[in-house]
């Protein structure tokens, strides 16, 4: 059952604005404060031992530039789909690594939105929950207007 069936097309792109602009507010949000501490992030990246360590300076340049490209590209009206379809290819590698993690018992911090000083299970938990719910609303972005 597809429960915006019932909205009426002002009420889908209102519904649409709305999630277009909440998600690119995180995204900016998360790209910007990566981006002013690059070095920092990379040095969080390192517990993530999926990552080959040669990478980590590369990751560490490019994931916050793809951040902002996704959250510029969702307020673009015409780029929107672009933008939502980069947010939900994120959240999905967002939640690979961070699964992978904590399947083998890795606890980090994410360091998603800055430096977190206190890792716990329940945080990376929290923000696996987060990659879900900022995907589905990328995917009702991308799906909603057909």
């Amino acid at each position: 059952m597809k429960p915006w069936r019932g909205l009426s097309s002002p009420g889908r792109s209102g519904l649409i604005l709305l999630l277009r602009i909440l998600v690119a507010a995180v995204f900016l949000y998360a790209g910007v404060i990566k981006a002013s501490a690059s070095t920092q992030f990379a040095l969080t990246l390192i517990p993530f031992t999926i990552i080959p360590i040669v990478w980590l300076p590369t990751i560490a340049w490019l994931l916050p530039i793809l951040e902002i490209l996704a959250g510029l590209l969702l307020l673009i009206g015409p780029t929107q789909r672009v933008g939502a379809g980069l947010v939900v290819l994120l959240c999905v590698g967002f939640f690979v690594v961070i699964g992978w993690a904590l399947g083998n018992g890795i606890i980090v911090s994410c360091s998603c939105f800055g430096r977190d000083e206190s890792p716990s299970a329940i945080k990376m938990a929290l923000s696996l929950g987060r990659d879900v719910l900022l995907a589905t609303a990328a995917g009702m972005i991308l799906f909603l207007r057909r």
